[in-house]
């Protein structure tokens, strides 16, 4: 069987590719020898005495032409991929049977099942809210409230002027412990719903708020921040006490809680909550000695002296004054804090 010119010029471009690996050092000293004695068997079996690679291939050669091919059928194989994923076959009529079929669920409390339903509806057509949100929702009744956020934050790329999708989000955010990204999202809602805004998304949205301004209150009950950013007054005599040096706690703050200046037992719930009082529990806690120091104190045992002999809950303010007790409260908070 004679061979063709094709493959001649293909052997011709291997036996160049062999010829210019040992020039460029390649193929290993030790082998060159069995290349250049292949390289002459190539060339008698398929008689390229006297043909130049730059007669067949010009400037190029075998090597390249074989790049530039798997390139370009590796270019078209992903356009192939993308166009069969854009032009993917969208079933909506099977999808919207399929949503209904998890509405019927979920109001009968058939959640995992309303899941199964939502699911193949989104398989089926994954450019609809709807069905993002509407799973997020069976996820938050099941308490899995992460992949409820995971599903109305897709909703609401899909379609950020569906407003339930918000809904579902702050539910969810609410659930997780994420008051303030709750509220956000609650309010975005209302936004997109406009003078039209639900009964459901305004509790919704009051609801995280008053959760948001109970969580400022907690953390800094002298001077609280409300949710929409109104500042809350410190109530009684503490609201033209002087200014405390940093780092040392409001001793009229603790005068109140202890009963103010009338005496009196204290609000231990107000007095548990002062972060600055937490502060010097845990110090009293890690230090072994710190509590006998305090119990050495002739301050205090002057007080609970008083106390036993039946003279009652000492005048607070009074003690707040004194400076030893004021040296003591300091030692323990941990003297100024920088920063």
């Amino acid at each position: 069987m004679s061979v063709t010119q094709t493959k001649k010029d293909l052997v011709l471009g291997f036996v160049d590719f062999l010829q210019t690996s040992i020039n460029n050092g390649t193929i290993a000293s030790d082998d060159c020898e069995s290349v250049e004695v292949a390289i002459e068997c190539l060339s008698e079996v398929f008689n390229l005495e006297g043909v130049t690679k730059e007669q067949v291939y010009g400037n190029t050669n075998l090597l390249s032409l074989f790049e530039k091919s798997f390139k370009k059928e590796e270019s078209s194989s992903q356009d192939n991929s993308t166009a069969a994923a854009d032009t993917a076959p969208v079933d909506r009529d099977a999808a919207e049977r399929a949503k209904l079929e998890g509405n019927r669920f979920m109001s009968q409390k058939q959640f995992e099942s309303a899941i199964v339903s939502y699911t193949r509806a989104i398989e089926l057509d994954a450019t609809n809210a709807i069905y993002l949100s509407n799973r997020a929702a069976a996820y938050s009744n099941l308490r899995q409230h992460e992949l409820a956020v995971a599903d109305a934050t897709r909703a609401i790329e899909l379609d950020p002027n569906y407003s339930k999708a918000y809904s579902r989000l702050g539910l969810a955010k609410y659930a997780l412990g994420d008051a303030q990204a709750s509220l956000r999202a609650y309010k975005k809602g209302m936004e997109v719903e406009g003078e039209q805004c639900s009964d459901a998304m305004k509790r919704g949205y009051e609801t995280a708020k008053k959760r948001v301004e109970e969580e400022l209150a907690s953390a800094s009950p002298a001077n609280a921040e409300s949710a929409d950013g109104a500042s809350t007054e410190r109530s009684g005599d503490s609201v033209n006490a002087p200014a405390s040096a940093p780092g040392f706690p409001d001793l009229a703050s603790l005068g109140n809680m202890f009963g103010g200046a009338g005496g009196g037992m204290p609000d231990l719930s107000a007095l548990m909550g002062n972060p600055q009082v937490r502060a010097m529990a845990q110090n009293l806690m890690s230090d072994p000695s710190a509590l006998n120091n305090l119990m050495a104190n002739p301050a205090l045992q002057n007080m609970a002296s008083q106390f036993s002999s039946g003279g009652g809950m000492p005048n607070m303010a009074d003690m707040m004054a004194n400076p030893d007790l004021q040296n003591l409260a300091r030692s323990f908070m941990g003297g100024e804090n920088n920063q």
